[in-house]
């Protein structure tokens, strides 16, 4: 017997930060991936969630590498939905 995939909507940019059903702000994930996401990252936006994985990483990264990649990220702000998303995906 096959077992049956589930799977859910996620908002790309996170509803709580922008309240946005807009159809191109909606991916299909599978249900796990889709609890995965929200366990790891809540509901950060994309430059919030680099900067965890890099937190999570940083036991294995050289620091240099990690300073820079933190300083990348961070010229622009979290919130600059423009920058950091496809058009479209949040109006």
């Amino acid at each position: 017997m096959r077992k049956e995939i589930r799977s859910s909507v996620h908002h790309i940019v996170p509803r709580s930060r922008l309240w946005s059903n807009n159809e191109e702000n909606l991916i299909e994930l599978r249900e796990t991936k889709h609890r995965a996401l929200h366990s790891l990252f809540e509901n950060k936006l994309i430059a919030e969630q680099l900067i965890t994985t890099l937190d999570l990483s940083e036991q294995a990264m050289r620091p240099e590498v990690r300073e820079r990649l933190i300083e990348t990220l961070t010229q622009h702000e979290a919130d600059d939905l423009d920058f950091w998303y496809k058009p479209n995906t949040h109006f």
